[in-house]
Parts: C-alpha cells; structure tokens; sequence
C-alpha cells in the first residue's frame, strides 16, 4: 500500500479529514451527551417512567419521518452536486424551495400529532403520555428544521463545522434535563427541555445557514430535467425513510404494547443509545465522504470514486472495531456501574445491536455510496424489504423475547438491507471491500482486548483507566501499521481528523496530503 497519493485525491482527504473532524468530535460529544442524560434520566425515573419517556420520544421521532418529506437525502445530493459545478444560483433555488417544502410539513404534521395524542395516550393506558407528546409537537417544527434542512445544507456544502456547532448547541442545552431532575419536575419538566433547546439551535442554524445563502446573489430554477431528478431522489429517499419506521419507531411501538411493562422499553432505548455511541465514529467518517463521492462521480473521475469508497468503508471498519470488542467484553459491569442493577435487561439488546454496528460499519457505507452518486432508489428497495422483513420479524421475535427480541428484529432487519444494499453497488457501480485490511483490524482488535484484560487484572485503580485505554489505542494503531492495514498517509488523515494537524505535519509523506 503506497504511502503517494494523487494530487487531487490528497486534497479531497485533506477536506474529508477537516469535516470529519468536526463531525466526529460532534457525533463523540452528541452521544457522550445522550449517554450521560440518558444514564440520569434511568436512574432517577426509573425503568417504567423512563420506558414512558422512551416511547414519548420514539412516537416523536416517527412523526419526524414524516415531516422530513425525504427532503433530507435530497438537499445534500443537489447541494453537493451544485457546489461541484460550481453552479450557486441553482444551489439557492434549491434551497429556498426546500426550507418552504419543509417547513409546510413539518407544521402540518405538528398539528396532526397534537390532535393523536390523546388517543395515542388512551391505547397505552397512560394518561400523562398525552401531555408529553402535546410538549413534543409544540417543537417538530424546529427539530425538523434543524435536522431535515439545516444539517443537509452544511453536510453537502462541506461545511461540517457549522453542524458541529448547531449539534454542539443543542447538546449543551439538553444538559439542562437534569438539572430539571433536579429541580423535581420530573417527566414533563424533562420533555419540556426537547422544544426549549430545539428552538434555539434552530436561531443558530438558521444565522450559519443566511451565511452560506446571502452572499449568492443570482437565483436560478435548474432545467425541468435537473428537477424531475431532484424530485425522484426526494420521492425515492422519503419512501425508504416511511418504510424505515417499522424498524426503529415500529419496533418499540409495538415493543412497548406487547411487552409486561414499560421497563422493557427503557432496556431496548439504552441498548440503541449504548450501541449508537460506539457506532458514531465510523459514522461520522463515512458521512463526511459523501460530498467527495458525490463530486468525483460528478467529474467521472471513476478512479478516484472507487479510492474514495473504499477509504470511506476501511475507516469507518477500523474505527469501529476495536470498539465494538472492547464494549462487548464491558458492558455488564458499566451497566451496573452507570445505570444500576435493576437495568441488567439491556445487556442482551446491547450485544445484540452490537452485532448490527459491526456490519454496518464495514458495509453500510455503500448505502452513502448509493446516495451520493444518485442511485438513491437503490436504497429505497433494500428499506422496503427490511420494512416487511421487520414486520415479520416483530411479529415472532417481540412477544417471545421482548426486548432482546426487538433488539434481533433490528440485526436481522440490518443484515438484510446492507445485503440487498451490495447487491445493487456491485450491479451498477463497481466496488471491491478492503477485506484484507478488515481481518486485519479484527486481528489488531482481539490484541488490544486481551491487552487490555491483562492490565485491568493488574492495574484496578480507577484513576488508571484512562492512561489502560490510551495505551490500548496506541497498540492497536501500531499493530494496524505493522500488518499494513493502513499506511503513513492514513495515519496523517487520522490525526487531521481528531485536529493533530501539527503531528500530522511531522508524518507526512514527500507529497502534500
């Protein structure tokens, strides 16, 4: 593996490099903050409250899915496929008819969810869930704002800084859930917090994005052609993301109706949120690749689309492993450390989904590659049939096993659409998986958990731990180095990613990267 790259790929991961950073140092800190909130919130509600709030939330999020419109998908392809052109009039066009779309929406949708929630309410047999689900529809108009618009401009202008920055004010900002806690207002004070800091990373997105807009000064409506695409793509995007809800948003509604309690609504969330914090880093590489595919595919510079690819799913693959191994061989004493005894019932979920992180992040890059290259509809058939196969699935799984149950339903709903997903890559855009420097890093993985082992069966004490784990990192990387799963150049793009850039000067090969 040569340490030389071409000029044009080196500044594309130098790009990369820069907007990962900030979209993994969000990602880190958004689900360290969903974490630790989420950790409080268990242990001072309980794990029938906390099931409560759990499905408050989830009912929330489906009603999200439909306000999206699959607007989401669509912006970030049509503005990094303009920014690619250099074509900024058609870019405004888009986004100003795209802010009206959404924003119709999502208020739409806002008055549906507050007329359901009473009924919603009586189907669960729980009179305060009314109140909750009102307090959340008072904010979908701004989450969906911030999430379905906002975040797809910065994403496909390649500016994941401001990202980082909305991310980063919302997260501060739902901090305060547990100084409500605190203050003893318990679920509706909680809830309360969702609109309050929605609303105010909405004036914070919308100031970023007038700075991205204002300064294009010619409008242009793209031909009729570029907009039946755009409308497809949105069409194809917003029908993939319907069906996605029977397994997310379905699973725990139907969780939370078939299972004893509530409790077990609470086990599954904290598995997904355990889950979703160690599959963040790779996702955040893997997301900050999509303008870079969508521009080489743009230029048909296949050469470099396929490195790109293929850098995309060894990152997020290498990054991820070592975590997924070191979380499984943990997980039962940080439940009991962080939640309590009492939410033991989310190890089985979490080693479950751990299983989906895995693959997911060594194959569900390609769903990026997909998107990014406007083979959206691809994407849409393997959601469909993960939709129907997770109807299924929830029907046999759930009533048996209950929250491990929705937790297999979720595996096998992932293995089937990351399936299906390659099946269409490897048909309509050629690709081959860096399987070599995958089995190496699961060989580096399995080194560093032992490693690890035998040092906590020394070193106990836990002012030790963080100085264990920096070793182990540190081992890993070098063992990556030593079986060649990744060169000097890929070290360099590793310490632009976590802002070393000093370090990475130091490292760098002849050639600028």
């Amino acid at each position: 593996m040569s340490d030389e790259l071409p000029n044009e790929l080196n500044e594309e991961r130098v790009k990369v490099a820069s907007n990962s950073s900030y979209s993994f140092l969000g990602s880190i800190i958004n689900y360290f903050t969903s974490f630790f909130i989420g950790l409080f919130l268990a242990r001072f509600l309980g794990p029938t409250n906390f099931g409560v709030y759990s499905l408050a939330v989830t009912i929330w999020s489906m009603f999200l899915t439909f306000s999206s419109i699959g607007i989401n998908g669509s912006l970030q392809y049509a503005v990094s496929r303009y920014k690619a052109r250099d074509d900024r009039p058609a870019l405004k066009w888009v986004a100003k008819n795209y802010l009206v779309l959404i924003t119709i929406a999502s208020v739409s949708l806002s008055v549906v969810m507050l007329v359901l929630a009473g009924p919603i309410a009586s189907f669960y047999h729980e009179p305060i869930l009314k109140n909750l689900l009102i307090i959340l529809a008072v904010g979908l108009t701004f989450y969906s704002l911030v999430n379905s618009f906002y975040q797809s401009l910065f994403s496909g202008y390649q500016l994941q800084k401001y990202r980082f920055i909305v991310n980063a004010t919302l997260d501060l900002i739902r901090v305060g859930q547990i100084l409500v806690l605190y203050l003893g207002l318990s679920l509706i004070g909680v809830i309360s917090v969702y609109d309050v800091s929605y609303f105010i990373a909405f004036i914070v997105a919308f100031f970023l994005a007038r700075r991205i807009i204002n300064h294009i000064k010619e409008i242009r409506k793209p031909a009729d052609e570029e907009r039946k695409e755009l409308r497809s793509y949105s069409a194809f995007t917003y029908t993939g993301s319907l069906f996605s809800i029977f397994y997310s948003s379905f699973i725990v509604i139907v969780l939370g109706f078939l299972a004893p309690n509530l409790s077990f609504v609470g086990f599954y969330r904290i598995g997904l949120v355990l889950s979703g914090l160690v599959g963040a880093p790779g996702g955040a590489i893997a997301l900050a690749f999509f303008p870079s595919i969508t521009k080489m595919f743009e230029k048909k510079n296949y050469e470099h689309l396929y490195r790109l690819m293929k850098d995309s799913i060894r990152f997020s693959a290498l990054i991820t492993i070592p975590l997924v191994f070191g979380a499984a061989v943990a997980v039962n004493p940080l439940i009991r450390l962080f939640y309590h005894q009492e939410f033991l019932g989310s190890v089985g979920p979490f080693l479950v989904l751990m299983a989906g992180v895995l693959i997911s992040s060594i194959l569900s890059p390609l769903t990026t590659v997909l998107s990014a290259s406007g083979k959206q509809k691809y994407s849409m058939y393997s959601t469909i049939s993960g939709a129907v196969a997770g109807i299924a699935l929830s029907i046999l799984l759930i009533p048996r096993f209950f929250s491990t149950g929705a937790a297999l339903v979720s595996l096998g709903v992932t293995v089937l659409t990351i399936l299906i997903n390659l099946y269409f890559t490897r048909r309509y855009i050629e690709i081959k998986l860096p399987w070599g420097a995958i089995v190496k890093g699961v060989i580096a993985g399995l080194l560093m958990v032992g490693f690890i082992l035998l040092l906590l069966a020394n070193f106990t004490r836990l002012i030790e731990l963080p100085f264990i784990l920096l070793a182990a990192v540190l081992l890993y990387i070098f063992l990556l180095y030593v079986f060649r799963a990744i060169n000097r150049s890929d070290i360099v793009f590793i310490l632009l990613t976590v802002r070393l850039g000093r370090l990475a000067k130091m490292l760098e090969p002849s050639k600028k990267i």
